[in-house]
């Protein structure tokens, strides 16, 4: 018998967690690696993530001695994030609170960051040109000048069809977990894709799904770019893919889909 949720999988932060948890070692390293690269680190290194989640990767960093603080609208997101902080004897870091505007002092902080950082395309969110400009003005207010965002997006190549369809799994002890993300509908016009994500979660003793639907919005790497160049404050470093690996950067055309923006903050 499976147990049918239509929900936030948001709310389920433990299996969101679980399913995204092989790809930490390769982001830390990416993370570390753009520190040393373009970071001011002496004296340590602040790290900031907006839409942080159930904060897989600010717990990570914090076990690093790193500085750490994170943003999430959804509260069971944030409870998880700062329980696991706090289990471990670290600063309980992460705020809830919208992602499109944000201060220092809502973060509890006085001090700037030096790096920001927004993986799995979180940004697409912000459903709106509005938002997406709030967004962006509130990051580069909270970083130290030439501070740099590290911000993940796909993009939807020129040309080419959606990609309808997601699979994959993950095993973590005797949980099992397959998640299924699908394109429901693309409005070009309105910049709006409807997405389904659900996760079929499997112990020895129960199964039950997960069914979300939200809207992302659409981006052409021309309107993105567009987008940066309007908010006047962040100028493109490198791109990289999404495989995390600062020695390969690659050059972002009509085409590209999954990019990784190493932005500096102006």
């Amino acid at each position: 018998m499976v147990h049918q949720i239509v929900g936030s999988i948001y709310d389920y932060p433990n299996l969101y967690d679980a399913l995204f948890s092989d790809m930490c070692r390769s982001e830390i390293q990416f993370l570390k690696s753009i520190f040393a690269r373009f970071g001011n680190t002496e004296g340590g290194v602040s790290v900031f993530e907006p839409a942080c989640g159930s904060g897989r990767l600010l717990y990570h960093l914090a076990k690093l001695g790193i500085d750490v603080a994170g943003l999430d609208l959804n509260s069971n997101a944030v409870t998880f994030c700062n329980r696991r902080l706090k289990r471990h004897g670290l600063w309980e870091s992460a705020t809830v609170g919208n992602m499109a505007s944000f201060s220092l002092a809502d973060l509890g902080r006085t001090e700037k960051f030096d790096v920001a950082f927004n993986f799995a395309s979180s940004f697409l969110h912000l459903t709106t040109e509005s938002e997406a400009q709030q967004h962006l003005h509130a990051v580069a207010d909270v970083l130290k000048p030439g501070g740099i965002y590290l911000l993940g997006i796909h993009l939807k190549p020129k040309g080419k069809q959606f990609c309808l369809q997601e699979h994959w799994s993950m095993q973590r002890g005797r949980l099992s977990l397959k998640s299924h993300l699908k394109s429901l509908s693309q409005d070009l016009k309105k910049r709006i894709e409807m997405i389904e994500f659900r996760i079929e979660a499997e112990t020895p003793t129960k199964r039950y799904e997960v069914t979300d639907r939200f809207p992302f919005r659409i981006y052409s790497v021309r309107q993105f770019h567009d987008l940066l160049a309007s908010s006047g404050r962040f100028d493109i470093l490198e791109t990289y893919s999404f495989e995390y690996d600062i020695s390969k950067p690659i050059k972002v055309t009509s085409d590209s889909e999954d990019v990784v923006y190493a932005l500096r903050a102006v």
